[in-house]
């Protein structure tokens, strides 16, 4: 038995160095350190309108308050499920609204006439929401493509109008009242509670989504999404996989639906417009389809950019002159007009999304360190 020796080499050649994992541990839980400690103190600034006692500005703030945040985490929670359904599964729906209305309808039921505690009434919102995305999967058995988009279409007006037979029947045309949330001794009555109750919320969901795809389940779902003959092929049975998709997504914007009218106090038929179901889907195309991430910064530009650039519009409009005044009358329509030009803009150069715009930077930044470092 013979060893060999591998031959010692040049002192000219170096070998690559290879990063530690020891040696990112902690830069990592530092930035998910840093990143609690803001998100636990941005409500107190927004709520004090000042930072460790120096008081800002609304500029400086860029006109958000609290309740356009609260809204955002409650959007979250509808772009995230869509997302799931339409980017990781490939199944489009334009009917997400619906499920929203759904659970609006099962908390005036269980909440507010049953006098069910509210975290029961999350609980049956999540069961009406799973029962009536069973419902409208069913036609993604028989039909594809544009038929099956109008099918969830015509969900959400069938839904809307339960809805508004159901508020017409029992309260008034004002809409359906909602009592304050209450879990166990804790009244969610201030925009901070709101906030920390949501703020898990939203990250629970995150990160069940996030490790469904990293399942088979997920990866299943994603081969349906790419190329369904050869899923079939493989053994995956994509007509009970698109029934549990649908199922899954709409017990969550269920629940979003249900925090949404619990939130507002007061819901009405009219407040689950086409327009409210759209919305959805510009999130998840502008945060980027197939991102669970992308979805959180798709509905936050959705939800608070058009505050933002309302703040500066104001702003310009306090100085004196005619483009002042211009600013001041015009503001409403120049918002949404550089709001549109805005999400074009990013929809031309961007067509992934942000999160296409985060991959390339990564990209980007990895080639040129290789580049430095060698």
């Amino acid at each position: 038995m013979t060893m060999t020796t591998q031959p010692p080499l040049p002192a000219s050649v170096q070998l690559p160095t290879i990063a530690s994992p020891s040696a990112a541990f902690p830069w990592r839980w530092i930035g998910v350190i840093a990143a609690i400690a803001i998100l636990c103190y941005l409500p107190v600034v927004l709520d004090q309108r000042a930072i460790f006692g120096f008081r800002l500005s609304n500029l400086q703030l860029l006109n958000i308050g609290l309740t356009q945040v609260n809204l955002t985490l409650i959007a979250i929670l509808g772009a995230l499920s869509l997302n799931y359904l339409t980017g990781c599964a490939g199944l489009i729906s334009i009917g997400h609204g619906a499920f929203y209305a759904v659970g609006a309808i099962a908390a005036a039921v269980t909440g507010t006439q049953w006098g069910w505690p509210f975290p029961l009434v999350l609980v049956a919102a999540g069961a009406a929401g799973a029962f009536a995305g069973v419902i409208a999967g069913l036609p993604s058995l028989r039909v594809r493509g544009l038929y099956f988009v109008l099918s969830t279409l015509a969900l959400h007006f069938i839904v809307v109008y339960l809805l508004a037979e159901y508020q017409y029947k029992f309260f008034d045309v004002v809409g359906i009242p909602f009592n304050e949330a209450r879990i166990g001794p804790v009244v969610l009555d201030s925009g901070l509670r709101w906030y920390f109750f949501l703020l898990p919320v939203v990250v629970v969901v995150y990160m069940c989504l996030r490790n469904t795809m990293h399942s088979r389940e997920g990866r299943a779902l994603m081969a349906m999404r790419d190329h369904e003959l050869a899923a079939t092929a493989a053994g995956i049975d994509v007509r009970i996989l698109r029934l549990k998709a649908f199922a899954f997504s709409s017990a969550i914007a269920a629940v979003a639906g249900a925090l949404y009218a619990y939130f507002m106090s007061n819901v009405a038929a009219e407040f689950f417009s086409i327009n409210f179901a759209v919305q959805f889907i510009a999130m998840i195309i502008i945060g980027g389809m197939g991102s669970l991430a992308g979805s959180v910064v798709g509905a936050a530009i959705w939800l608070l950019l058009p505050a933002v650039i309302s703040g500066f519009a104001t702003h310009a409009g306090g100085s004196s002159g005619v483009i002042g005044q211009f600013l001041l009358n015009s503001k409403p329509q120049l918002v949404n007009l550089v709001f549109g030009l805005l999400v074009v803009v990013l929809l031309i150069f961007a067509p992934g999304g942000v999160a296409g715009l985060g991959t390339q930077f990564r990209k980007r930044l990895s080639s040129w360190r290789s580049t430095v470092w060698k």
